[in-house]
């Protein structure tokens, strides 16, 4: 298991935080352009899933070319490996960076930072997503997450363009901390 701080993978996924953030974005913005009548049909889990898949067709459009960035589908997993520290997939995410999915063994393996077949190692796998606003309507923000087993090690946030001051970091840590008592 990589000892990569939080920091050092952030400085790291800093070149495409602009492709993550269109990303996760664009793939409720997506979504949102089907008829009205169509998405009420939709239940959660219906509406996740059309989102996932509108994330992966952007990411295979504007972060699969990417210099430094490999694709990978290993048995259904889509992955992108960015550089030597990171393996990401792309899901939507609740505020403790917590992604909601069948945990197949696949996926259980990944979240406890386990190697996957073809990808090389000590790379993290993080997962990369949106936080919903309470209706489901807006992105309220893109997060990256380093996932251990059931529990999140840290989660940090993508500031989005317009809220970015010149010289200060593109992101915030937003790791829910353990509540006492």
């Amino acid at each position: 298991m990589s000892e990569w701080t939080q920091e050092q993978v952030m400085a790291e996924l800093d070149p495409y935080f602009d492709e993550i953030d269109a990303i996760c974005r664009g793939g409720l913005t997506r979504y949102q352009q089907y008829p009205a009548d169509i998405r009420i049909e939709h239940d959660a889990r219906a509406a996740a899933s059309c989102i996932y898949t509108h994330m992966v067709t952007i990411a295979e459009e504007q972060l699969t070319p990417a210099q430094g960035v490999n694709f990978k589908s290993i048995r259904g997993l889509k992955v992108w490996i960015i550089g030597e520290k990171a393996t990401i997939r792309f899901k939507k995410m609740d505020e403790e960076g917590r992604s909601r999915n069948y945990p197949t063994k696949q996926i259980r393996a990944f979240d406890r930072q386990m190697p996957l077949p073809g990808i090389p190692h000590p790379a993290l796998n993080l997962v990369v997503g949106y936080l919903p606003n309470a209706l489901g309507t807006e992105v309220e923000r893109v997060q990256v997450a380093r996932p251990s087993g059931k529990s999140v090690d840290w989660c940090a946030a993508i500031l989005p363009v317009e809220d970015r001051a010149v010289g200060q970091p593109r992101w915030v840590d937003v790791t829910v901390q353990a509540r006492l008592g």
